[in-house]
Order: structure tokens, then sequence, then C-alpha cells
């Protein structure tokens, strides 16, 4: 069955694979970094809010913190919606970029079988 095969010189394709690798690791590392500064913000901020909770003595000051905590919200609510937008032309990017890499390696893999299947062919058509 695999003796019909044309042979092919696949090296050609390695570089690509290579660029689909780093392009793979820099986007994790990437994501990975953005997820851990995001947690560490908001442990910063529970512990903050915690302490701020254990000096609430009065309806004042639970009116006070409530009323910043809702603000701290908002803008929460509106940051995400940003990075949202951003993480979406990332990943609109990104996948562009993987699509050209394996059109590229997959044009490789054409143009370097080509020239020999037609050498092979050739032979069949004499033999």
């Amino acid at each position: 069955m695999f003796n019909n095969l044309p042979t092919a010189d696949f090296s050609a394709f390695t570089a690509p694979v290579q660029k689909l690798i780093e392009l793979n690791t820099a986007t994790m590392t990437k994501a990975f970094e953005l997820q851990k500064a995001a947690i560490e913000k908001q442990i910063a901020q529970s512990q903050a809010d915690f302490k701020a909770v254990l000096e609430i003595k009065d309806v004042e000051a639970l009116t006070s913190f409530v009323t910043v905590k809702s603000e701290a919200a908002k803008a929460s609510l509106a940051t995400l919606k940003a990075e949202s937008e951003v993480a979406t032309e990332s990943a609109k990017a990104y996948f562009a970029e993987v699509q050209a890499i394996l059109t590229e390696g997959k044009d490789a893999v054409v143009q370097a079988a080509t020239p020999k299947a037609a050498v092979t062919k050739t032979a069949a058509k004499k033999a």
C-alpha cells in the first residue's frame, strides 16, 4: 500500500514546524504570565478587602466600602471588556500566523516532492 507513495524530502517541512513550535511556546508563555499576574493582583486585592472589612465599625464605613467596591467592579468590568477585545484580536492574529506557517510547510513539501514525482512519472512511462 505505501510502496506506491512518491518519495519526498520532508526536511523542508522542519523549518515551518520549528516556527510553529516557537509560536506556540511564546503564545502559551505569554498567556500563563498574564494569568499569573492577574491571579497575583486578585490575591492582593482580596487581602486588602479582607483588611478593609475588618476595619468596618459602623454603617458609614460599610456604605463607603460597598460604594468603593461597586465602583471597582464597574472598572473591572470595563477592563475585562477591553482585555477581551484585545484577546480576540490576538487570537485572530495567532491563527492567521499558524495558517501561514502551515501553508509554508505544505508548499515546501509539495515543492520538494514535485520534481521527484515528475521524474518518477517519466521513468514509469519509459518502462
